[in-house]
């Protein structure tokens, strides 16, 4: 039973409609809770609870979130875990143990919520199905940020990308919780500190150090200037993206938090600026000319035209709107640099996606399919070669001087190689 709220004046509205929510569901299930109910409890009129949420399916999204964020300690996971003197294998090791052991205590935290989600799940409307994934794949965003802030400062790299060990790490927590919800969990694992302790070293086993790593492999001019062109044809969004690649250095993580006021023209030429967790950010210059070809002007290049197509498809999108009350969003509302046909943000599987689909015909010289963080290669051996001192590069790139070291030789078998091909002229 919902308790009756002594101070309900002090709470937004809001937040009482969803803490509201997140008690009946817990208690009643998800799907005999309706909206009436819930407007009753928070004493709200339900015409206040859809003009917030639109409907059920955006209150059980909104709870989710509120859940996710408050009892899986994302941002403590932040704030505690994601600092500089992380260095070694053993970090790495106490980052995912104390994970792992958060999630699982914050999930058994809300018992009766879980047993419902999981309960009830087949009966579910799509649209429910998609709030879960939608809420589950933002814990996977943010993870995957704070696994691959931990593998760089620790100086170690995974043979699959963040966003998948990420996924494979959550879909283990929620697994065992399923476990632990609908069966005797002691008959596959003894205890909790047995499952955590072989998830941790199934993980941290596969690590290792980046000098071990496959050297650098940076991408041939004619190559790049091909990539783009293949980006271009398929449309703005995707040349913008290309053009970030290569012209600013963009890691895909980073520009899955690219917000519109990231971008700012200063002394006639663009300006980035990058989101990251254990960092107030840095600016990187958007530079207009790629190896040797020029991409328009600061304010004509594939990023503004992409901006502009970006406006006024929301202009057409919110026109179709009928009725403003219930669907309150404006252009303003809709932060992100790039999001997909649902304005969610662009996520890091989708810009995986949208590399191998400009890059497919191409290989690297040992027949090896192109990977996305060759482009940052290409970039921080550009910038070199162009004659930036390390100190200068350092802060725009985030590399530290030693991560240096790897691009600087591969800059040196480049020049060796074009001084021995001139010699033939």
């Amino acid at each position: 039973m919902v308790h009756a709220l002594m101070t309900v004046s002090r709470i937004p509205t809001r937040q009482r409609i969803v803490n509201t929510a997140l008690e009946l569901f817990a208690s009643k299930g998800i799907t005999d809770t309706t909206t009436r109910q819930i407007a009753d409890f928070a004493q709200v009129n339900e015409v206040t609870l859809f003009r917030h949420f639109g409907n059920k399916h955006g209150l059980l999204l909104a709870v989710l979130q509120e859940c996710l964020q408050k009892y899986l300690v994302l941002a403590q996971v932040g704030e505690s875990l994601m600092v500089s003197d992380m260095s070694s294998q053993s970090d790495l090791r106490r980052f995912l143990k104390y994970y792992i052991q958060s999630s699982l205590r914050a999930i058994e935290s809300v018992p009766e919520l879980m047993r419902s989600l999981v309960g009830e799940a087949g009966q579910y409307p799509l649209e429910s199905r998609q709030a879960l994934a939608q809420g589950i794949n933002q814990v996977n965003q943010t993870i995957a940020a704070a696994i691959h802030d931990v593998l760089l400062n620790s100086r170690l790299q995974y043979s699959l990308p963040p966003i998948k060990l990420a996924n494979l790490l959550n879909t283990c927590i929620l697994g065992y919780t399923v476990i632990t919800l609908t069966s005797d969990v002691q008959a596959i694992w003894s205890d909790r500190d047995e499952f955590v302790n072989t998830l941790v070293e199934m993980f941290v086993q596969e690590v290792i150090p980046t000098v071990q790593a496959r050297s650098i492999m940076d991408i041939p001019a004619e190559t790049v200037r091909e990539i783009l062109l293949q980006a271009k044809k398929c449309g703005a969004k995707d040349y913008a993206i290309a053009y970030l690649l290569f012209g600013a250095g963009m890691m895909a993580l980073d520009i899955t938090r690219l917000r519109l006021k990231d971008y700012q023209i200063q002394a006639n030429h663009g300006i980035l600026r990058t989101q990251e967790s254990n960092t107030d950010g840095r600016s990187v210059p958007l530079n207009q000319k790629i190896l040797g070809h020029r991409y328009g002007s600061a304010t004509n290049n594939p990023l503004s035209a992409y901006l502009k197509t970006r406006k006024n498809d929301l202009k057409n999108d919110l026109k179709q709107l009928k009725n403003h009350k219930d669907n309150p969003e404006s252009i303003d509302d809709v932060e992100s640099m790039f999001f997909s046909g649902d304005r969610q943000p662009l996520s890091l599987r989708e810009i995986e996606q949208l590399w191998e689909r400009w890059t497919q015909p191409y290989r690297n010289l040992d027949d090896s399919p192109l990977t996305i963080d060759q482009a940052l290669h290409t970039w921080c051996i550009e910038m070199l070669g162009r004659g930036i001192d390390v100190d200068s590069f350092c802060i725009i790139s985030g590399l530290k001087a030693k991560e240096l070291q790897a691009y600087q030789i591969r800059l040196n078998q480049k020049l060796a190689i074009d001084q021995a091909i001139a010699l033939d002229f």
